[in-house]
């Protein structure tokens, strides 16, 4: 016998909580799953202006018209690196934010688009985190559009900076309820739950196994 556990009562005792403790462990995450979290991403620019966005289905809103919440969850998805998750009620009312279910009642791509879309106007001279489209993807752009597609045409300096500026006027920001990815805190702390939970269920069951 352990000499830190002392008596056979006490060894006992303590095998009884380990066991109460891991069973509990094991129990919690089905008593407390996993919530849904509102997701805010933005990744893309677009040249269409705000008439034809419209005609899209797309809803077009200026960042000054945002409210205060909007505008703080705008920044923060484009300093988060173009992701930003809430709690589901810390969204913001302008911002739609169906779910799967929502978004798999769609018919076609289009309006899935429509449904978890929306369109920041941004300001001009605006002192907000960047929403720039890398410089490749201006540079193809730029081909397609000015130079007619021709891989072997270079366009300008200038046109490509042209072409940033245009992208960078209407930022595309999907929004939408899911849940947490498997790598996300929440799921984490569920597998350390049941780690733990089996760990201490199987030292308290050898505790009160022992002779």
């Amino acid at each position: 016998m352990s000499p830190d556990l002392g008596s056979t009562g006490r060894r006992d005792t303590v095998g009884a909580v380990l066991v109460a403790l891991g069973i509990l462990l094991l129990i919690a995450p089905a008593l407390a799953p996993v919530q849904p979290v509102l997701y805010h991403e933005s990744y893309d620019g677009t040249t269409a202006n705000r008439t034809t966005l419209e005609q899209q289905g797309l809803t077009v809103i200026s960042y000054e018209n945002l409210s205060e919440r909007g505008q703080e969850l705008y920044v923060a998805t484009l300093e988060s690196g173009g992701r930003y998750t809430v709690p589901v009620g810390q969204g913001a009312s302008e911002f739609p934010y169906p779910t799967e279910g929502d978004l798999g009642s769609a018919e076609d791509y289009r309006e899935r688009s429509a449904m978890e879309s929306i369109v920041i106007e941004r300001p001009d001279d605006a002192s907000l985190p960047p929403a720039d489209e890398n410089r490749e993807a201006a540079e193809y752009r730029a081909r397609e559009e000015v130079e007619g597609g021709e891989e072997e045409s270079t366009p300008s300096e200038e046109e490509v900076q042209q072409y940033r500026e245009r992208i960078t006027r209407y930022d595309m920001m999907t929004t939408r309820t899911d849940t947490p990815p498997l790598s996300g805190t929440a799921h984490l702390v569920r597998m350390l739950a049941l780690l733990a939970g089996a760990v201490a269920v199987g030292t308290g069951g050898y505790l009160l196994s022992s002779p």
